[in-house]
């Protein structure tokens, strides 16, 4: 997995006479630096260490007497209580820095890209672990790939070095293909949305899952207007606009892909129209955090019935380039 490690370092530092207390004599006091790591990506609308240059991100940060592993520990509170770390320039800049190293135990870092769509941080009385709730923007153009990032049981170094926060994707990124089921035949899409999905969940970072609420209206699908599909190549409809960001869920009963396309053939004569055709996903793989998924739709002759093929694959890849699949043939009638 290729990464990318932002040169650039923030010095942090803790105020207050608590946690004054538990930090080392002033002459070997060791500052708590960060360095953010994202994974390479190509796609866009994708969180890539530019993009979290451009929203920074915010960090909690804990001082555990024991590992985070330890039957007794929990967090209790936070001396760095949802810093907010931004990059105005060429270097990381730190609210209210520099913080400094506890004298002694661990620390345990949680940080987010810094999101509005994001509420109600906490931990809970006794945790090991935060949680957050984050909901899905309704327009395509909206949805934000947002990362998260966790580094357990830090000890204060001997040196000045950083802490890398390894930032990982916490959605589901969703992208179709489409491909026709005639060779002589050429499609014309104008549109393909997905409905019954939940559109807010609580982020444990305990085990980077969601548990999911709520049911959104119609993402639609920010294809190019018109796209085309000729005979039955399979074509990418990933355009610059980006992929659909979604909640990581099971699928239910309410789940569905709507697809609408015109059918022309050799003569480019059209000879039927298909509008808002549904393809059910009950019962399908569910989406996980940091996966991307990519329905492959077969578009009928006549516009009777459509199948499609799902590919699920991890979404750090070293290329970050889709596997082919053999999309599936729909059912003779």
């Amino acid at each position: 997995m290729k990464k990318i490690l932002l040169a650039a370092v923030a010095a942090l530092a803790i105020v207050g006479c608590t946690q004054n207390e538990e930090i080392e004599n002033v002459g070997n006091k060791a500052e708590i630096n960060f360095g953010t790591i994202v994974s390479k990506t190509t796609r866009a609308a994708v969180t890539d260490n530019t993009a979290l240059q451009g929203t920074g991100f915010t960090v909690y940060a804990y001082n555990t007497e024991k590992a985070i592993t330890d039957t007794d520990t929990k967090l209790g509170s936070a001396f760095m209580d949802g810093v907010e770390v931004t990059y105005p320039s060429d270097s990381w800049v730190v609210t209210g820095g520099p913080y400094y190293w506890p004298y002694s135990g661990k620390v345990q870092f949680f940080a987010y890209a810094t999101d509005a769509a994001v509420k109600n941080y906490k931990v809970e009385v006794g945790a090991k672990y935060p949680t957050l709730e984050y909901t899905i923007a309704a327009e395509a153009s909206a949805q934000k790939d947002f990362v998260v990032a966790k580094s357990t049981d830090e000890s204060k170094p001997n040196t000045n070095v950083s802490v890398d926060l390894q930032f990982t994707h916490a959605l589901t990124q969703v992208n179709f293909s489409a491909k026709g089921s005639n060779d002589n035949l050429k499609y014309t899409i104008s549109s393909i949305s997905i409905e019954g999905l939940a559109n807010t969940g609580t982020y444990s970072f305990a085990n980077n899952t969601w548990a999911v609420t709520g049911t959104a209206g119609t993402y639609v699908y920010p294809t190019a207007e018109n796209a085309s599909v000729s005979g039955t190549t399979v074509t990418t409809l990933d355009q610059s606009k980006g992929a659909l960001m979604l909640m990581p869920q099971t699928m239910t009963a309410n789940s569905k892909i709507k697809i609408s396309y015109n059918v022309y053939n050799a003569d480019d004569v059209q000879i039927d129209a298909v509008t808002d055709a549904e393809i059910a996903l009950n019962g399908k793989d569910a989406w996980e955090a940091g996966k991307k998924i990519r329905y492959t739709l077969t578009l009928s002759s006549e516009g009777a019935t459509i199948s499609f093929a799902p590919e699920v694959g991890p979404w750090n890849t070293d290329d970050d380039k889709d596997t082919p699949v053999t999309p599936v043939t729909p059912p003779a009638e």
